[in-house]
């Protein structure tokens, strides 16, 4: 089946006031173009409407930016796209639409303090647009005019439908609908349940509408289709938001609130499913409208190679310049990462992930974004080079060897259900903190403790037994407040707890820090095992990402390895080093990234080398003999050896992405 989505794309932000003049007075069609074609863009966002409320076309449905001068630019754009074969999808805003606030105030969100338009008076932040009521039937009916004005005049691929939230919406359109569904519109709650329903609502109209113009448009709304949450609650998860997008765009500039680790959790936990996804990061420096900087070029090529790696598609931001014009620098840089890009397509169309390891998601469906833990598991799995997924209550877990239940998963009957029955079948748990307590007790069959409830001691330590040989012998800090637990009948005891003290209060203190550990364990257990799970009383994933402390990362590898066996993927790699596996029917690709992210302002987190790499060896486990191993696209033959479901070899050579083609 052929992508339907392709791998090098532009999203052309053109956000452009009203009191800038002389827009467009520099674009010209065939320069435009040639500089796209020149990068090896293939596809492309451009803008119907921006934030500022201005058409770039000449439109019934609102006014035309005054700096154009009556000139078409949408018409120009889409018709050397269309005669060079370069798919385009129209941009269009929802929430954000500053004229359409001004001209039409009463469709304007108000929040629960009384802010029109949620922008409290005399505010400048970089994000300070007005936001407008999806639930407004006379703004849903606008915004239909505009699409099919557009889709009539401009025969689009698709459509890219930005801003797509609903807030705290207090309007006296809001405030009526949900006392007729019998909300209270004084419970913050509520109101976020109604708005929830009121996106999934706006979603499913519009579509219904679009896809009435033609079925084959390609819709994508930026409403977080990829939030991890854990979909108890599915008819209000994001499960039943990606029912209404034919692909998902996971917008993740590294810059400002998203970070390295948003990604690449995010891809973790969609790319399992059929539907196409896309990596969107931006060339800026830090995020969208920057203008003035560029991303460099390690910095661009980690973003993009890990979005193959992971199965994604790349979408790099860019934002138009008023006058027209795209920078050939800015596009310079784009095309020497997509040029590369090209050359793998051949080993990244139509594959799939290889994994038999599960993480629970652990956020509930109505809160926002990941928990920590999830990010711990993340950073853990990753640095450890273990391949695995995020699954979500819906999902098939019993294809999996083994489940992750990391810190705080609150379970339902119908979960707890489905992972005793995993259990049974032979599936190994690892269960950390306060997950699959329900009631003040542990509800699933396999944890090898009795709960005790949580622990009085803020910080505790962990002594480790025999299992954790190569962790140095200290009794070793715990920062993240635990589980008080005691041993099941038949359970071994891995790693005890030792007890500070005292806990730290104001008047109750030792030293600068934590208090010490006393001498002699307390007698509770800090890690279990019996033969289907590891149960630790610590939430370590939670620990791992606010601290960073190597300890706890190594007990939970060790606890892995100790409920799963030898792990699929063995490599001689630095810790930074990213190691993935994805396989077609001829064979398994093995993805490395070797980029080193460094903190080197007090603003973000950036890249700004490519590592290189020197005689490192891999086994890997494949179940199947191959016929060849090669570096592709160099096409370059490696010697391997196969014994016991692993292949193994050795790249002597490798810088920043490389991949490895192991054929059946």
């Amino acid at each position: 089946m052929p992508d339907k989505i392709p791998y090098r794309q532009i999203h052309l932000d053109f956000h452009t006031s009203e009191l800038i003049d002389g827009v467009g007075a520099s674009f010209d069609a065939d320069e435009w173009v040639g500089t796209l074609k020149a990068a090896r863009v293939n596809s492309i966002n451009i803008f119907s409407k921006c934030h500022h409320g201005m058409f770039y076309y000449p439109s019934k449905c609102g006014p035309q930016h005054p700096g154009l001068h009556g000139r078409n630019l949408l018409a120009e754009q889409a018709r050397v796209l269309k005669r060079e074969g370069i798919r385009f999808c129209i941009y269009n805003t929802v929430c954000w639409s500053e004229d359409c606030a001004k001209t039409h105030p009463e469709w304007q969100q108000i929040s629960p303090d009384g802010a029109l338009g949620h922008r409290p008076p005399f505010q400048d932040h970089f994000c300070n647009w007005r936001h407008l009521c999806l639930n407004q039937p006379g703004y849903r009916q606008l915004l239909k005019d505009e699409l099919a004005e557009q889709y009539e005049l401009f025969k689009p691929n698709g459509y890219w439908i930005d801003i797509v939230f609903q807030y705290s919406c207090v309007c006296p359109h809001c405030m009526s609908e949900m006392k007729k569904q019998g909300l209270d519109p004084q419970n913050q709650y509520e109101r976020y349940l109604y708005n929830k329903r009121g996106v999934l609502s706006f979603m499913r109209e519009m579509q219904a509408f679009l896809k009435g113009l033609s079925p084959e448009l390609e819709i994508y709304f930026n409403a977080n289709p990829y939030e991890t949450d854990m979909a108890n609650k599915p008819e209000l998860s994001s499960v039943e938001k990606r029912k209404y997008f034919d692909y998902v765009d996971i917008e993740s500039l590294p810059s400002d609130g998203w970070g390295y680790s948003h990604f690449p959790i995010a891809a973790n936990y969609i790319n399992k499913y059929p539907k196409e996804i896309a990596m969107m990061n931006g060339k800026f420096h830090t995020l969208w409208g920057d203008f003035g900087s560029m991303r460099s070029l390690a910095a661009l090529e980690y973003e993009a190679f890990r979005a193959l790696s992971l199965g994604a598609k790349v979408c790099v931001g860019d934002q138009l310049h008023p006058s027209g014009k795209l920078d050939p620098v800015v596009y310079g840089r784009i095309g020497q990462v997509f040029a590369s890009i090209e050359e793998k397509e051949p080993w990244l169309h139509g594959t799939r992930k290889v994994t038999d390891i599960a993480v629970l998601l652990v956020t509930p469906t109505m809160q926002w974004d990941y928990q920590t833990s999830t990010e711990g598991a993340y950073r853990v799995l990753s640095e450890a080079k273990i391949p695995f997924d995020y699954v979500n209550f819906q999902d098939d877990i019993s294809k999996y060897r083994l489940l992750i239940l990391p810190d705080y998963a609150e379970l339902t009957d119908e979960m707890t259900a489905k992972i005793n029955a995993f259990t049974k079948g032979g599936g190994k748990l690892l269960v950390t903190g306060r997950s699959g307590v329900v009631d003040g007790k542990f509800v699933l069959d396999a944890i090898p403790a009795v709960y005790q409830g949580t622990s009085e001691y803020i910080m505790r330590y962990a002594r480790l037994g025999d299992l954790f040989a190569d962790i140095p012998k200290i009794d070793h800090i715990l920062y993240v407040q635990g589980e008080k637990v005691e041993a099941a009948p038949g359970a071994r005891v891995l790693a005890q707890i030792v007890l500070p003290y005292f806990n730290r209060t104001y008047d109750k203190f030792c030293s600068h820090r934590q208090t010490p550990p006393v001498l002699d364990p307390s007698g509770e257990p800090a890690i279990l095992q019996n033969d289907a799970t590891i149960y630790i009383s610590s939430p370590l994933f939670a620990d791992y990402a606010q601290s960073g402390y190597a300890v706890h990362k190594l007990i939970l590898i060790d606890c892995i390895k100790a409920l799963y066996g030898r792990l699929p993927v063995e490599a001689e790699l630095p810790n930074l080093s990213e190691v993935t596996i994805r396989e077609n029917d001829q064979g398994y690709i093995v993805h490395t990234l070797s980029y080193a992210i460094t903190r080197r302002c007090k603003l973000m987190d950036t890249v700004d080398d490519a590592i290189e790499l020197v005689n490192k060896r891999y086994s890997v486990y494949t179940g199947f003999e191959p016929s060849a191993v090669e570096i592709v696209p160099a096409g370059e033959a490696i010697p391997f050896t196969y014994a016991d479901g692993y292949v193994s070899y050795t790249i002597l050579y490798q810088r920043g992405h490389s991949m490895v083609f192991i054929k059946r």
